[in-house]
Parts: structure tokens; sequence; C-alpha cells
């Protein structure tokens, strides 16, 4: 994965008018196929929450295969692409412990690892206007940029190769 820039309005517009696309068809999912299940065989009287149940299930699986089969739409190009980066990022979250480890050895897989993941986390909480943790962010960068320096190596996000976590 790459990091790109894109226009942060246009991000949140889309992310918006997405995510109220999504509420409305498991909304409308949930309720009509509900209805629809305790017509077919509900019993007066009894309970309708397993049926209900079922029908909220299928809404949400109904919503999550529209966004699925429009990911490669342009008009989802930004969602898409924020929503990748976050699965990436999570996949190096997850392996914190190790790349810790490998950064204090100074491993140039975990410098690139490390650098991608500040770079990339960065720009998700611009994206989000998460500005609390924005200074620690950058000094991380910072930090981490004399230790690259120090080294002697030229490490940019380009380098990051999902592959390389890997390795560590």
């Amino acid at each position: 994965m790459q990091l790109r820039q894109i226009d942060k309005a246009i991000y949140r517009d889309h992310l918006r008018k997405v995510t109220a696309a999504m509420v409305v068809v498991l909304l409308a999912g949930a309720v009509g196929i509900s209805t629809l299940l305790i017509a077919l065989f509900g019993t007066e009287g009894e309970s309708h929450l397993v049926l209900n149940a079922i029908g909220v299930g299928i809404g949400a699986g109904l919503s999550g295969a529209l966004v699925y089969y429009f990911r490669q739409h342009s008009y989802m190009d930004e969602v898409w692409y924020v929503w990748l980066l976050k699965q990436e990022l999570n996949r190096i979250y997850r392996q914190s412990v190790k790349l810790k480890v490998a950064v204090k050895q100074e491993k140039e897989e975990a410098l690139i690892i490390s650098y991608f993941n500040l770079k990339g986390s960065k720009q998700l909480y611009e994206l989000d206007d998460n500005t609390l943790t924005m200074d620690e962010i950058n000094q991380k960068i910072v930090d981490l940029d004399q230790t690259i320096q120090r080294l002697g190596l030229s490490i940019t996000v380009d380098d990051y190769r999902p592959a390389l976590l890997n390795q560590l």
C-alpha cells in the first residue's frame, strides 16, 4: 500500500454520503426483510425477535455487500483508500510489540514500517481532524527522521510493503 494525497473536503463529503446511504439501506432492508419474514413465518401472539434479528442481519449483509460491490467506483475512491489505510495500520499495530523491539535494534525493515505507520497515522488524524495527538506524532516523526539520518539510510513511505511485517 502506498500513501497518497486526497482532498479532505471530498473525502469527508463522500464518507458522510456513503455512511448515510449505508444507514438507509440497513434500515430499509432490515425493516422490509423483517416484515416479510414475519408475514411468511410469524405466528400471531409469539415473539418475532428471531425473525427481526435475521432481518437486521440480512440488511447489514446487504449494506456491506453494496459497499464492497461499489468499492471500485470513482465516488468511493477516497473512502475506500482510507478504509484500506486503516486496515494496514491495524495490521502494523498488531505487530507493535515486535516492531518496537526491532526499531530499538535499528533494523531497516522496522524503521520502514514505523515510518509508514507514523506518516499514515498523521494523514488519518488530519483527515479526521484529530489534532489532540498531532504534536506527539510529529515529534515521533522527527525522532525517527533523526535516527534514519544518523544511520545513513534513505527511507520513504514508498519503501513500505506489507510483506515487511513478516520479516520482523
